[in-house]
């Protein structure tokens, strides 16, 4: 159980990372501070996005497995099989949070994107930088909130009808 989130976790995490590494390198050599790792750009960022990724899938299948947990109010368990199918609620919620965040117009950044744009050369890398910034914190939103929404429907799933 697991190990079958940590590796999806992992997957989603890495083909996130490097899909907004695409649109804005600058958030990662300067907002992540890769620029300073010696290792190959497409590699630091391969192992930042295991780094930051496999703990939530760990997080995720623990959570979906105490969702599962025989209780007095709750006996029987799904199997396996079934409660693996619930990870991809989580992994839905934060790809489309991050789409929502990254396609919005609205402007709720914490840095001033003026001294954005002085340091990355240009309004138009700033704005990258921003959006590249949104939608990370759009999957990180919509993975927790979708996860909460797993164990629920996990534990309605399970309860006496």
């Amino acid at each position: 159980m697991f190990v079958v989130t940590t590796i999806l976790a992992l997957v989603y995490g890495i083909i996130h990372d490097h899909l907004t590494a695409a649109l804005s390198p600058e958030y990662f050599l300067f907002g992540k501070d890769l620029a300073s790792d010696p290792r190959p750009f497409r590699w630091a960022v391969t192992v930042l996005a295991a780094k930051a990724s496999w703990p939530l899938g760990l997080l995720a299948g623990m959570a979906l497995r105490i969702a599962n947990e025989p209780s007095p109010r709750l006996p029987q368990r799904l199997p396996i099989r079934r409660l693996l199918g619930f990870i991809a609620i989580p992994m839905a919620t934060a790809a489309l949070a991050a789409l929502m965040l990254g396609a919005s117009p609205v402007s709720f950044d914490p840095w001033d994107q003026h001294a954005v744009a002085e340091m990355l050369a240009g309004p138009a890398r700033a704005a990258a930088f921003v959006r590249v910034w949104r939608i990370h914190i759009g999957s990180y939103l919509g993975g927790a909130l979708g996860l909460l929404l797993a164990v629920a429907l996990v534990r309605r799933r399970r309860a006496p009808r």
